[in-house]
């Protein structure tokens, strides 16, 4: 007869695990800038080592992204009922999407077994859930709009210099070539799509949110620095990003990259006809590009990248492949309930692709999300981000990155489903409209713009307006200042 449920090692894990979840409930609750550099770090370190190790096995496999993410919605949900979500529809649509999971995985645990349950709802729905409530939630700072941003940039540029290692070691080749390393198949491109994706955005957002506000009425365009014309180390930057997302192969990212360029030049200020001279320069870019491909400019990587592109427009493509599985999984009998709110996790994605069993997730995120949250839960995803955009758009270029950026996760979902590097930035733009909705500490002035003037001392006076004291009085307690944040 056993007289402990678990074996005296994993008991002593446990008991030495209890300090360090305090200290990082603690980080998660004070310290919000170390905790998504926790977050994006681990995902970062998960690319460069190939996968993680369990660190505990308690009946299921407790992994350390579980227990950060563990942290980050027990952080989150104390903070709930002071925010006050139902007053603001996104949040409020974000909780109904936990409430929807944790019914689901329950139901899942108890047909199927936790572990089954766990490990179906983990990734795509309970991590990035978790990080993006916890981002949300988070509470007014004049410092988190400058952490996210860098903090991202930092990961994007330890994803290209991970990508430069595998191509130094491995090669560049085809994204349908199959290589073997040590006997096993691997991936020929060094990095998944998760980081491409984040290299895409990486470069939208150091395009984006250097955005010009539009002119006032009559006021003469002049361009310069604040017309945003000039070449800096930003566009650069962003410039060898991209290039990297070409080169990795990864075509649903090609495809979200290009929508989010496409939103960039639709929503930017246009500026005395720079849209249209913008639109005529990439199509001399693209023109001169196909020119050099024709004459042979690119040797062998400009082979790898056409037999790539060849790959997803034939009958066996990968797309072809993931289409057929969607229709099987639509085509299968359900009841009411599951239409409404699902099948509990852990019940399988069975489904038949070119006469073979296929059960792996459904590489589409929207109907991931129909098959275990239901319609319901569908619809509080897409009322997430169509209340979060709105409520950014008011604010015009301010925003622009964010709302550009939404639109490649938005593209990202039709194929894949959803990667806890995204949670950061989906957090992040709750977080912002939440702020903003709220009167929050503003955001800076435009590139460009001079700074602020020190204001001239004023003699004392009896009493002060009763408005100013107010206004400072929110300001300090919400620990921002006049000049503000921004991304």
């Amino acid at each position: 007869m056993r007289l402990l449920p678990v074996d005296p090692q994993t008991l002593l894990m446990l008991l030495t695990a209890l300090p360090l979840v305090g200290l990082l409930l603690w980080v998660f609750a004070r310290h919000c800038g170390i905790a998504i550099g926790l977050l994006l770090g681990t995902q970062v370190w998960i690319v460069a080592v190939g996968g993680q190790t369990a660190a505990l096995d308690i009946g299921v496999r407790v992994y350390p992204t579980d227990v950060l993410d563990v942290c980050a919605i027990a952080v989150a949900m104390a903070r709930v009922p002071r925010r006050r979500p139902t007053a603001y529809g996104a949040p409020a649509a974000l909780l109904a999407m936990v409430a929807l999971t944790t019914w689901s995985t329950l139901r899942g645990a108890a047909a199927f077994g936790l572990q089954a349950a766990g490990n179906d709802s983990r990734v795509y729905f309970w991590h990035f859930l978790a990080i993006t409530l916890y981002l949300a939630t988070a509470p007014p700072s004049a410092s988190l709009s400058r952490v996210v941003p860098r903090a991202w940039l930092a990961t994007a540029i330890a994803y290209a210099l991970l990508s430069v290692a595998g191509w130094a070691d491995r090669g560049l080749h085809a994204a349908n070539a199959h290589l073997a390393v040590d006997g096993v198949t691997v991936d020929s491109r060094p990095v998944p799509a998760a980081a491409a994706l984040v290299l895409a955005q990486a470069a939208m957002m150091l395009l984006a949110s250097r955005a010009p506000a539009a002119p006032d009425p009559g006021v003469p365009d002049r361009g310069g620095p604040a017309g945003g014309r000039r070449v800096n180390g930003r566009h650069l930057t962003a410039l060898l990003f991209l290039v990297l997302v070409l080169l990795l192969q990864h075509r649903t990212v090609w495809a979200a990259t290009a929508m989010m360029g496409l939103a960039w030049w639709v929503l930017r200020p246009a500026r005395g006809g720079q849209r249209l001279v913008s639109a005529g320069a990439g199509a001399l870019v693209l023109s001169l590009a196909a020119l050099l491909y024709v004459a042979g400019a690119f040797g062998a990587i400009g082979g790898s990248l056409a037999d790539s592109f060849k790959e997803t427009q034939g009958t066996r493509s990968t797309f072809a492949w993931r289409v057929l599985g969607w229709q099987d999984l639509l085509d299968a009998p359900r009841t009411l309930v599951q239409w409404l709110v699902g099948a509990p996790f852990g019940s399988g994605y069975e489904r038949f692709i070119g006469g073979g069993l296929v059960t792996v997730s459904p590489h589409d995120y929207y109907l991931h999300i129909m098959l275990r949250l239901g319609l319901v839960g569908l619809l509080a995803l897409l009322l997430v981000y169509f209340q979060t955009w709105r409520r950014l758009a008011r604010a015009g270029a301010a925003t622009l990155a964010l709302r550009v950026v939404m639109v490649g996760q938005l593209v990202l979902f039709v194929s894949y489903s959803a990667f806890p590097e995204q949670a950061v930035l989906l957090g992040f733009c709750l977080w912002q409209a939440r702020v903003r909705t709220a009167g929050g500490p503003p955001l800076p002035p435009p590139p460009g713009a001079p700074d602020p003037v020190a204001p001239m001392p004023r003699p004392a006076t009896a009493a002060r307006p009763a408005a100013g004291e107010r206004e400072d009085s929110t300001l300090a307690k919400a620990g921002g200042h006049p000049k503000g944040h921004g991304v």
